[in-house]
């Protein structure tokens, strides 16, 4: 979905980071499914490839443990799925969650209706048509979130403090409502937003870690067991795949300050950084903690939103987190076999063979090159996906909608030649690397080879 914007023209929404997320998270579940079961299989049946006596020492209790960190990386996936496929669901939860009403039917509900109603209506229908603004009756609901109630029911929650911030200042009510139109016009509702299993899942994922990753090592550099340092590069490398968290946090974090821009374009930057003023005297600054970016990385975003830079950043996004987890997978990785007998220049070439056949897969970095080549053609066809279940609404969004849809030849994302060269050049590069074939240093190494007499304590 494109409004007329009155700052900057017409923004077209960067690559649909967390759709990409789910669309690989389906084609590597068959092989996700496998590893997980050798994993249950190791750890916790008697058919595994430790030894009775490693099985039972306080080591392999804690690498246990360490492995419900490890499952949580899936788990947020998984969450995802859950809230694509299931958001007729997910909108029934929502609304008796939240108390949720329709704005409508807000002066039913014994309370007065407030004055300007009507206004905020007609603004929320030319800005994301089609969406129903629902109003929370409970004392912490949110002050604005998208969610999904059906696969084209779209849902704008606002809070009564929200409808009192309509009243006393409209520009940072109108630019919190432009924020959330910028969720529905790239279809992330389904995914993320109020209620969303994936949302909630993220936000779990730090007590999951302190619980269950960072406590096991914590415990055997107390107990001083003498069986604990056979443990300690398996947990190594339980943290260095669990870091794999970072990816879907990218991903809503780049959701959030697209939102943000679309915001920008329309009604100004200044009118985003007075609404970024408002939820950081709030507290949202840490609310949305994981799944939300930063008060200052969003603002320093919001203050440069006229420019070439952040829309950059954001096509950049996709390819630049995953170079980021495989340095850190490398680290991990390194660390783990030095500490089960490696020389480092061995541990450094087997860790790296390890994130060019795991990280830098073909078919992952073809469909970032094509992604970022193809973009500029996609973009409009994307955003029409989104709007099409809003052709047949009122006036003032089938006359938004017919608006956008006339200004997509001319509609840009703000990228110069530089940063479109550099937004295509580097998934490009990675590719090339990913196609080279394998130096075989996983095969020769000690530790890792499958035939080395270690093999088994390092599975």
């Amino acid at each position: 979905m494109r409004a007329h914007a009155a700052h900057g023209g017409v923004r077209l929404p960067p690559p649909p980071w967390l759709w990409l997320l789910v669309c690989t998270y389906v084609w590597e579940l068959p092989s996700g499914v496998v590893w997980w079961r050798e994993q249950i299989r190791d750890l916790w049946t008697d058919e595994g490839a430790y030894g009775p006596e490693v099985v039972a020492s306080p080591g392999f209790a804690a690498l246990r443990a360490s492995t419900v960190s490890q499952l949580m990386p899936s788990l947020v996936l998984a969450a995802g799925l859950l809230a694509v496929a299931l958001p007729h669901l997910r909108g029934w939860y929502t609304r008796l969650r939240y108390r949720l009403v329709p704005l409508t039917a807000l002066g039913s509900t014994g309370a007065a209706a407030p004055q300007g109603v009507g206004g905020l209506r007609d603004f929320a229908a030319s800005v994301a048509p089609g969406a129903a603004v629902m109003v929370s009756l409970w004392g912490k609901g949110p002050p604005a979130r998208v969610y999904a109630a059906g696969w084209r029911k779209r849902r704008i929650a606002v809070s009564l403090g929200f409808l009192a911030l309509w009243r006393r200042e409209p520009a940072r009510a109108r630019a919190l409502l432009l924020h959330e139109a910028g969720h529905l016009g790239s279809g992330e509702h389904l995914i993320a937003g109020l209620g969303s299993p994936f949302t909630r899942a993220v936000q779990a994922w730090p007590a999951v870690f302190l619980a269950f990753g960072a406590a096991p090592l914590v415990w055997l550099a107390w107990r001083h067991e003498p069986t604990a340092s056979l443990m300690w590069p398996q947990v190594v490398v339980v943290l260095s795949r669990a870091s794999v968290i970072m990816v879907p946090v990218a991903a809503l974090w780049c959701a959030e300050l697209a939102a943000d821009r679309h915001a920008a374009a329309v009604c100004g930057r200044r009118a985003v950084e007075h609404a970024l003023d408002e939820i950081g005297a709030g507290g949202g600054r840490t609310r949305g903690g994981l799944t939300h970016p930063p008060h200052r990385l969003r603002r320093w975003c919001a203050e440069r939103a006229d420019g070439s830079l952040v829309p950059a950043l954001l096509a950049l996004a996709g390819p630049v987190i995953l170079l980021v987890h495989a340095a850190v997978v490398v680290c991990f990785t390194t660390v783990a076999l030095v500490l089960a007998g490696d020389p480092w220049s061995s541990a450094a070439a087997s860790s790296l063979d390890l994130a060019h056949r795991d990280v830098l897969t073909v078919p992952l970095w073809s469909a970032l090159v094509g992604l970022a080549v193809l973009w500029p053609l996609l973009a409009p066809r994307w955003s029409r996906l989104w709007a099409a279940a809003t052709s047949r609404s009122g006036d003032a969004g089938g006359g938004a909608g017919r608006a956008g849809s006339g200004d997509a030849g001319r509609a840009g994302d703000g990228l110069g030649p530089r940063a479109r060269a550099a937004v295509i050049m580097l998934p490009a590069v990675a590719l090339a690397v990913a196609l080279l074939p394998s130096t075989g240093a996983v095969e020769r190494d000690p530790v890792l080879r499958p035939a080395g007499p270690e093999a088994g304590a390092e599975r």
